[in-house]
């Protein structure tokens, strides 16, 4: 609903009460004849009825050109018969409301134009004819008819130039407000999406290694060594749930949580390579600096997960029995590596793919600047080499 159309009531109790109060002022016009003043309410009445049975419908619709000639044209021919039987000045005041139903009832601006041209030039005519047709009146005519007709145009080409602008303001704010509903519609699902990919390489990295392990050992167990299994069994399971409850709560991993502050990421590694020697039967050596460049804490999560990955891949995946675990600092950053001797990228089918472990590593090193890249080992032995980097 466009502006003309919400402030429709407005126009229909304006041109009412134009016409009513001109009705009563041509009754009190004791100077003219009777018959006049009755012509000249019959006049304002017609009008009334004319803008009620075509006018409404044209501020609701403003759709048909018929139906907008057939009611300017006749309201024009009340107001004329107005001016005819009691002079020109009586038919003024209805001009200031019809003359903005002319813009209000048509979408188009010339049909509006040329109404506010020619009524004011009918009105002229009239003078003239109630004058007696005489010379001497056609300049006052022409003036009052032109002087009528252009502010008419002024005001209407202003009030219907601020409306469209109006309009167009408030189609381009609901255009940015859906624009910014969609965007912040694009903006939840992607966090959605995110949070989602963060959670499932928690758990992949943390949670499903902890299962693997336990079902390994659960297995070992009916082969003997009970006690010893249980017990790993228990110390898997609840670090499992110590890391389930890390990621519920978005909390740093227990490794790194537990340690100080200097040295929490080469403690974590040291725990780490101890569990997976006691849990896996996999022998981790460790190579690790005497200490760290200072690191974000989302870089050490980085470290500490792709260590985690890369010890697991290494005995399920790659059947090693030997696994080197190495922390080396330079002048770009710190780079984890993981060297094994299992079966190697060669044992691999083709087309076969890496696994989500190493995509969900490389993306989670890519958000802190870093990069993650397995290939075969060039040192000449068998097996694997994971290399992980982050910034310092």
């Amino acid at each position: 609903m466009d502006f003309w159309e919400r402030s429709r009531v407005g126009w229909h109790a304006a041109w009412y009460g134009v016409l009513a109060v001109t009705a009563v002022a041509v009754l009190a016009l004791s100077s003219a004849p009777l018959a006049a003043r009755l012509t000249g309410v019959a006049a304002l009445a017609a009008a009334a009825a004319l803008y009620l049975v075509v006018g409404t419908r044209l501020l609701g619709e403003r759709c048909s050109l018929a139906r907008y000639a057939l009611y300017t044209a006749g309201t024009t021919a009340c107001l004329v018969v107005l001016a005819l039987v009691l002079g020109p000045g009586v038919a003024l005041a209805p001009l200031f409301v019809f003359f903005p139903q002319a813009w209000a009832m048509t979408p188009s601006r010339t049909p509006a134009v040329v109404v506010v041209i020619a009524t004011p030039a009918a009105l002229g005519l009239a003078q003239l004819a109630g004058n007696g047709w005489a010379a001497a009146s056609v300049p006052d005519a022409v003036a009052t008819a032109f002087l009528q007709a252009a502010a008419a145009i002024v005001l209407g080409l202003w009030i219907t130039g601020l409306v469209r602008e109006s309009e167009s303001r408030a189609l381009l704010v609901a255009e940015l407000t859906a624009t910014r509903a969609e965007l912040a519609s694009a903006e939840h699902a992607r966090g959605v999406l995110a949070e989602r990919e963060r959670m499932a390489g928690e758990i992949h990295d943390t949670l499903a290694q902890g299962f693997l392990s336990i079902v390994a050992l659960a297995q070992a167990a009916q082969d003997g060594d009970t006690r010893e299994r249980l017990a790993l069994i228990e110390s898997t399971a609840r670090a499992n749930l110590a890391e389930a409850r890390a990621i519920v709560a978005a909390h740093a991993p227990p490794d790194l949580a537990a340690g100080k502050e200097a040295d929490r990421l080469l403690a974590a590694l040291e725990r780490l390579a101890a569990r997976t020697s006691a849990v896996e039967g996999t022998a981790v050596e460790l190579d690790l600096p005497a200490a760290l460049p200072p690191l974000t804490s989302e870089a050490e999560v980085v470290l500490l997960r792709a260590a985690q990955e890369g010890l697991g891949n290494a005995r399920r995946h790659g059947g090693a029995t030997r696994v080197v675990l190495a922390l080396a600092v330079d002048v770009e950053g710190v780079e984890l590596t993981v060297t094994d001797d299992g079966t190697g990228l060669a044992a691999v089918p083709a087309g076969t793919s890496t696994g989500y472990g190493l995509t969900a590593m490389a993306a989670r090193a890519a958000q802190v600047g870093g990069s993650a890249a397995l290939a075969d080992r060039t040192d000449g032995g068998a097996g694997c080499v994971l290399r992980v980097r982050v910034p310092a």
